[in-house]
Formats: structure tokens, sequence, C-alpha cells
């Protein structure tokens, strides 16, 4: 399989356009952390109060503060049926800090549960608007029973779009290759390698200049993380992906 991928990389080249000359970018801020708190398993009966306990506040007129401090009563627990309530809020509620928060509590639940339901989320377009929390959702997912079947699901989240404000997700991608030596990801990686040139920019093909502005953007901020993620997946340092190429087509990784 992973030859047929290394095979398949110089079918899918993308023009290398030149960037719009623009000062490098400044990663997003960091979330403040949240609480560490130690997770049990809880009965059925006790994540019914606690469920019964949220909805109460959810329902009334709570701030921001108050939702936060109903999480973090729920972050103490794990049962299948916190599942449900945790991807309304992710879906649904109005705060995005208050989404990314749930999004991050999927993760505590068991993961023949919460799998599908944080795979089901990266989906809904709902969520897709609020890049701060497809990106906690997938890393969630990274760390609750992601398989390498499920790769395909998340893949066109990385260049599917080129925004400053989607760097966020894009790292989170590649902290995810990194952390399961996801092969499946070369062509992305290797697509997104080098400073973005365009090899023809009066083609009537090429893409407008804030695109790529957009793109050499984003990968000045994440182009340590890719080389990174490639080292992860072959255990080799490469300066370019015509290197990292020709590398890969003697030593696919096994």
């Amino acid at each position: 399989m992973l030859a047929a991928l290394v095979a398949c990389l110089f079918a899918a080249q993308e023009p290398q356009p030149a960037p719009t000359p623009a000062p490098p970018a400044n990663k997003p801020a960091a979330a403040a952390p949240a609480p560490t708190v130690l997770v049990e398993a809880w009965d059925d009966k006790k994540a019914k109060a606690a469920i019964a306990e949220w909805t109460k506040l959810a329902k009334g007129n709570a701030s921001m503060a108050e939702k936060s401090r109903g999480l973090n009563a729920l972050a103490e627990g794990s049962n299948k049926l916190l599942v449900k309530p945790l991807a309304t809020v992710v879906e649904t509620d109005k705060s995005v800090v208050i989404r990314r928060r749930a999004a991050e509590l999927l993760a505590n639940q068991p993961k023949v549960d919460a799998n599908p339901t944080i795979r089901s989320l990266l989906k809904n377009s709902k969520v897709a608007p609020h890049p701060t929390v497809m990106a906690e959702l997938v890393k969630t997912l990274s760390r609750c029973g992601y398989s390498t079947a499920q790769w395909g699901e998340i893949d066109g989240l990385f260049d599917g779009e080129y925004h400053l404000d989607r760097v966020v997700v894009q790292e989170a991608i590649l902290e995810l290759v990194i952390a399961h030596k996801e092969a499946q990801a070369l062509p992305t990686l290797l697509r997104n390698m080098d400073e973005p040139l365009a090899e023809n920019v009066d083609g009537a093909n090429n893409p407008p200049a804030e695109y790529w502005e957009a793109r050499w953007k984003s990968w000045h901020a994440w182009r340590g993380k890719v080389k990174d993620a490639l080292f992860a997946v072959t255990g080799q340092r490469f300066s370019s992906a015509a290197e990292a190429t020709a590398w890969l087509k003697k030593n696919a990784p096994k």
C-alpha cells in the first residue's frame, strides 16, 4: 500500500506559485490549559445525575463562567451516556470556548462510543466554521481510538483551505500524524513541504494572489511540523520534497 502511495506522489503535483510578499504571521495564541482532573469511570446512575445537573444549567441563562464550571464537573467522569450531551454542546453552544472544552472532554469517554461521534462532528456543517473547535476534535480523535482506517476522513481537512484561521487545524493534523506515524499522510506532507511558489503566475488556472498569500503564511506557520511529521513516518530528515520523494522511491516505509 505504501509503495502505491509513493508512486502516486508524482501524479498529484500541484503548481508551485510565488507568494505575495507578506510578513510571516504569528501563530494563534494558545488557550489557557484546562484544569487537570482525575477521571473515574461513572456508573449510569452517577452519569445521569451529572447530566441532569448540566442540562438544568444549560437550559437556564448561565454565564460562560458557570458553564465552564459545569463542564469541569463533567470532566471528572467517563461514561457512554456523557457522549451525546457533550456532542450537543460542541455542535450548538453559542460560545466557541465552551464548544472547544466539550470537544476536549469527549476524549475522556469510552472510545467505542466517543470515536464515531468525534468523527461525525468533524463532518458537521455547524462545527466546520470554528477552526479552534475543529482542531480540538482532531486532537481528541488522536487520543480516542484513532486508527489508520480513519485517515481518509481527516486528510481533506489539511489542504482543503489555506487561511490563517485554519492553521490550528493543520497543526493538529500534523500532531496526529506524528503521534501515530501515519504513513498515509505522505502525499499531503510532500505537497506542503516546500515554500509555495508559482510555476506560471500568468496562467489562466493560477489561483488569485490572495490564495497564495494565505497559503504562504500558513506554510510559514507549520513548515517545521511538516518536517517533523516526515521524520516521524520515515525516520529521516529532508530539506525538500524532491529529496524526500527520491528517498521514498527507494525506501518506502514498511
